[in-house]
């Protein structure tokens, strides 16, 4: 029996399904985009693709205004400019819903200086691209 590929970012197409090996690959797509890498983001982001984060509510109006890949784009790169040399690390394994098109994963970002933050990430993909995000960040890093 020949063992079935994991779908890299470019292979999500319109009608795939959430699988777990999907749901890594779009969390490890997802997080490469925070690291700077701005290549293909149509591959994994939807037409449509929003972001949410839950404890910014300073900025709350530009970042609920933020819409598709282009938007998203953007913001990471506004972002990263205002902040250099962060690095975002997936923390764990996602957790993948299938049945309801959602995978959550724990991440943490390490700043220049060595200080950790955590966070937490919920996808809602549909049609095997990232459609939403929802996104709280923590203070300090929560070590096993």
């Amino acid at each position: 029996m020949t063992p079935t590929p994991t779908p890299t970012p470019t292979s999500l197409t319109s009608g795939t399904d959430l699988t777990p090996a999907t749901g890594i690959a779009l969390f490890d797509r997802w997080t490469a985009l925070w690291n700077g890498d701005f290549s293909d983001p149509e591959a994994f982001l939807a037409p449509g693709f929003r972001i949410r984060f839950g404890n910014d509510p300073e900025r709350g109006a530009t970042t609920d205004a933020v819409h598709g890949p282009a938007g998203i784009l953007r913001l990471v790169a506004a972002f990263r400019e205002e902040k250099p040399g962060l690095r975002f690390t997936v923390d764990g394994t996602p957790v993948v819903d299938g049945e309801s098109g959602r995978a959550a994963c724990c991440w943490y970002v390490t700043l220049p200086d060595g200080v950790q933050k955590s966070g937490i990430d919920l996808l809602e993909v549909t049609d095997g691209r990232i459609a939403t995000v929802w996104s709280v960040t923590g203070l300090r890093r929560f070590a096993n």
